[in-house]
């Protein structure tokens, strides 16, 4: 994290002061008892859980300490948790790898102010702790507690979530909602699951003490096993993908490359024509497969220099319909199979593969159509000379309306412009260097 810009190095600042200014003001005012003993079982508890984080597809990680940390939110309120939550900021992993004590910081400073926060909700709620009354909850106390309970939860998850997202945003520069679509939208719904555990673990605690705490790790390493299980296969997702595409590229050199940046570009369309993220992912995906049925494709139509001949040309028309039989059967690939089918389709209905048109053709397949031309007409063929990116942009407008969507044409251009200008201010800057 040495290499971090600014904005984010001050975000961790940040963060930092205002999980301190936190607990100082808990601490000058808590009506929660505890002993040095309680303290440092649950803060080995919670460095151990925390040290069995699994890493996230993109970046980040996730743990099971949540379920330890909302544990000690009901036994011993929002000060021993902040306290303790401080024991997430080493783990191994970052001992081994020697990162930056930034990180160290980040890591706790932002449990502690979660996990604080995430008290201070379900205090104010009413929410029973234990060490004050005694008692694990009672039957009245239903269904009356839900409420403090899902407060806490969200809260942690509010804070937790909005500060990781922050910090990786400002370090890898990406949207906000670009790192929720892949890294933590999936970690709520594992929260609430995880919740009753966190409940168990309160009220085996108050009942039986540091033995019965004890006994509550083994469901913590089944809940961590379920975070691994999906992350290994998002890991296994993407390299299906990769996979796929050096079969496709190891078939076909002149398309080396043409796939990633299709998808690169494609997925920029799709953010300012305002997709979802949910389709955007879909794009991002259709962007780096559209091209994969051509594995059933002869390389020598593939490699030919010259023009193809009529049944050549109909042999290589079939290639979105292979790749959607190749696709179709890969259970995660289920929803690009439409926008890899229809890319060559045109908006006048004279295309391929069924020959819709106008509003009947996947808005996807239409993003994919225009960027796949575009990349295609500026990269090098062994049947044509390459055009300029202006020259590009020219012939899409030229078939805006008859072979591409307009508002697709239009979108794409404006990108394409802007990353011209970029390029050209880039070259002025380095000559008066």
């Amino acid at each position: 994290m040495t290499d971090l810009p600014v904005k984010a190095k001050l975000f961790i600042a940040i963060t930092a002061i205002t999980a301190i200014a936190v607990i100082v003001s808990l601490s000058l005012n808590n009506p929660y008892s505890f002993s040095f003993f309680d303290f440092i079982f649950f803060a080995i508890l919670i460095f151990l859980t925390e040290n069995l984080t699994v890493d996230l597809p993109q970046a980040g990680a996730v743990s099971v300490t949540f379920t330890v940390i909302m544990a000690t939110i009901i036994i011993y309120g929002p000060l021993f948790a902040g306290l303790t939550s401080l024991f997430t900021a080493v783990v191994w992993r970052d001992i081994k790898r020697h990162t930056s004590a930034l990180r160290w910081v980040f890591n706790a400073s932002q449990h502690a102010l979660s996990s604080s926060m995430a008290g201070l909700a379900y205090v104010w709620a009413g929410g029973p702790v234990f060490s004050v009354a005694g008692h694990g909850f009672a039957r009245g106390d239903f269904p009356h507690v839900l409420i403090p309970i899902a407060l806490l939860v969200f809260t942690f998850y509010f804070f937790n979530s909005m500060l990781v997202m922050t910090v990786i945003s400002l370090a890898e520069k990406q949207r906000l909602s670009t790192i929720w679509f892949q890294n933590v939208r999936g970690t709520m719904p594992n929260n609430l699951a995880f919740s009753p555990i966190g409940l168990a673990f309160a009220e085996i605690f108050q009942v039986a003490g540091f033995l019965g705490g004890l006994l509550i790790i083994a469901p913590l390493l089944i809940a961590r096993q379920t975070f691994q299980i999906y992350v290994r296969l998002r890991k296994a997702y993407f390299d299906t993908i990769d996979s796929l595409i050096a079969a496709l590229e190891a078939k076909d050199s002149y398309t080396s490359g043409h796939s990633k940046r299709v998808g690169v570009l494609a997925e920029k369309v799709g953010r300012e024509l305002r997709l979802s993220e949910a389709d955007l992912e879909i794009l991002r995906y259709a962007g780096l497969l559209h091209d994969i049925g051509k594995i059933g494709t002869s390389s020598r139509i593939l490699k030919k220099p010259g023009k193809l001949t009529q049944s050549e040309y109909k042999a290589m028309k079939q290639h979105p319909e292979f790749g959607a039989l190749i696709l179709q059967d890969i259970k995660f690939m289920e929803k690009v199979v439409p926008a890899v089918f229809h890319h060559h389709e045109r908006v006048d209905g004279s295309g391929y593969a069924d020959g819709i048109k106008g509003s009947d053709i996947p808005l996807l397949a239409k993003i994919l159509a225009a960027v796949d031309a575009f990349d295609a007409m500026t990269s090098p063929r062994p049947y044509r000379a390459t055009m300029k990116p202006i020259e590009a942009c020219n012939e899409l407008r030229r078939c805006s309306g008859s072979q591409f969507d307009s508002r697709v044409v239009d979108v794409l251009v404006e990108i394409i412009k802007a990353q011209e200008e970029s390029k050209k201010q880039a070259r002025k800057e380095e000559l008066v260097k």
